[in-house]
């Protein structure tokens, strides 16, 4: 695997650049934005859409949470993007033996207050439409073996057009203070992806037929 190797330099040149990936959306907003925990490092899971998806986050963490971002990244993504590992990321191939070494390793990140790490738990890029996003296995694996508590973040991120000429992102954030298994994280998401939807939905208030 490819471990994340912060440079400063780097870090604080990608501001600019995370800014002119943003550009792209008329605006990006932030919804229920959650307080960060002091004691506990800081699990962030988003719906997998886009490239800019690990932008939208740079920025949450950065304004919000004022922790360390630490993101696993898809490790073909991490070679041809060789920047990304000294902004805080660090691979994973699910079809290689070494996964076991990125799930051990997001564990130890998250042993750390100090740390904010973003996983997409569909392990890859999906579209926004679907009904329900799947978690792969190895989310719980990565829980099983942290040795301290962890807060849990739910991010669902949604866009629209509307009267606007570039979209509108928004970001919709829940605690998860469920238990930490497989099924229950994927239904509590579910639950929260839906209610975001029907959020989203329901901007200019739309007829309520047509909401049927």
């Amino acid at each position: 695997m490819i471990k994340d190797k912060p440079v400063k330099l780097i870090q604080w040149l990608i501001i600019g650049v995370e800014k002119f990936l943003l550009s792209h959306f008329s605006s990006v907003k932030f919804q229920n934005e959650p307080i960060a925990s002091d004691d506990k490092s800081t699990l962030l899971l988003m719906n997998h859409v886009s490239f800019r998806d690990g932008a939208i986050l740079h920025l949450f963490c950065r304004r919000f949470l004022q922790k360390r971002f630490k993101a696993m990244v898809m490790e073909q993504q991490m070679k041809t993007f060789t920047f990304l590992r000294h902004i805080g990321c660090f691979s994973v191939n699910r079809k290689s033996r070494k996964v076991i070494e990125s799930i051990e390793y997001a564990a130890e990140l998250l042993n750390d207050p100090k740390n904010a790490v973003i996983i997409f738990p569909q392990g890859e890029l999906y579209s926004m439409h679907l009904n329900r996003i799947h978690f792969e296995n190895g989310l719980i694996h990565v829980l099983n073996k942290t040795k301290k508590p962890v807060q849990i973040i739910f991010a669902v991120f949604l866009t629209d057009y509307l009267d606007s000429l570039r979209p509108m992102a928004r970001v919709y954030f829940q605690e998860y203070t469920g238990e930490n298994s497989h099924s229950a994280l994927q239904e509590s998401y579910n639950n929260f992806y839906h209610e975001c939807k029907m959020q989203n939905r329901n901007l200019h208030r739309p007829p309520a037929w047509v909401m049927e």
